[in-house]
């Protein structure tokens, strides 16, 4: 989808916006199509939802529907379409807009380079990505709390395409698709964006594309630690084990040319758009080692009580243990 499509509200759930989840909690029906989306606590509770699947074992599952169409995509919609009537009210389209464009508003204002002087915050690094990638590129996505930012924060249009692991959730693993994109066409832009985390697990899927030539650019959101799973932890109120969670980084850049590639490293805002430039247009693979704010939130569409409660007790407990030491 065209993000600047004015039908496009966004996605659902963490990666998704606040003008979508109340859309699909207000709505009078939502219908569901091809999707066996696994977080029902952002799913409507009522029942009014109309799904379409080619597995029977999909409907119903996250939701209680009012009705199940077993069936292909297309010629279920067909039907359908043949049997509504145009709408003449707007009110709940206009509405969905209006936050829709609020919700934009704040997420520029958390990409703006110009926000801090001396630290780089990972939503600035997701959209000058975004920014200055070609018209047609291969956006491939990591799992971890880089997901989060690089689903948030690029602003793809109709002819980009978004690629990750988003049924397994597999950590490590978009180095290995990136090369498999970059392989049968070589003349596409593709653009890795993984967490440091992530890139350490399968680092040597970056030697493969030095190897075969495959001209991937690698941009690393690097914080020193699998952001997500302090997220995670703090979520249900645990405290992190921090031992486990934050670990050293070799140098990035030096491990790129010490590959034969390129390598550049970001650490202030007014660095990033032109080293951005310079590594995109260089022949070859190459990565952008972006030291990142470890201490940044994401947005929550939704966040129940119970889990605000828990954020809390869980930076109680760190603030305790950094006192007490334990």
């Amino acid at each position: 989808m065209d993000y600047a499509d004015p039908r496009w509200m966004g996605g659902l759930g963490m990666i998704g916006t606040k003008a979508v989840y109340h859309a699909v909690q207000h709505c009078d029906l939502l219908v569901m199509i091809g999707t066996d989306y696994p977080y029902s606590n952002f799913l409507p509770a009522k029942g009014n939802v109309i799904q379409i699947d080619e597995r029977p074992l999909a409907l119903g599952r996250r939701t209680p529907t009012a009705l199940g169409i077993t069936g292909s995509a297309r010629p279920a919609i067909e039907r359908l379409l043949a049997r509504i009537k145009a709408k003449s009210d707007a009110k709940f389209f206009q509405q969905v807009t209006h936050d829709r464009h609020r919700w934009d508003e704040m997420l520029d204002n958390q990409a703006d380079l110009a926000r801090s002087r001396d630290r780089l915050h990972p939503q600035a690094v997701a959209r000058a990505v975004s920014d200055i990638a070609a018209a047609n590129a291969v956006f491939v996505f990591d799992t971890g709390l880089n997901t989060l930012w690089s689903g948030n924060w690029i602003r793809q249009n109709g002819s980009q395409r978004i690629i990750g692991s988003f049924n397994n959730a597999a950590v490590g693993t978009a180095l290995g698709q990136a090369n498999g994109v970059q392989a049968l066409d070589r003349t596409r832009q593709v653009i890795v964006l993984t967490g440091d985390g992530g890139f350490n697990m399968l680092m040597g899927e970056f030697m493969t594309a030095v190897h075969h030539k495959l001209p991937i650019k690698v941009v690393i959101f690097n914080n020193s630690a699998l952001g997500l799973i302090t997220l995670e932890a703090e979520s249900v109120g645990i405290l992190p084990f921090r031992s486990a969670i934050e670990f050293p980084n070799p140098d990035f850049a030096a491990l790129a040319r010490a590959c034969g590639a390129h390598g550049f490293s970001v650490e202030r805002p007014n660095e990033l758009p032109a080293t951005l430039a310079e590594a995109f247009v260089c022949e070859g693979p190459a990565i952008v080692d972006c030291v990142v704010a470890p201490d940044e939130m994401p947005n929550m569409p939704h966040v129940e009580l119970e889990q605000v409660g828990n954020y809390a007790l869980a930076k109680i407990k760190e603030a305790i243990h950094a006192v007490t030491g334990g």
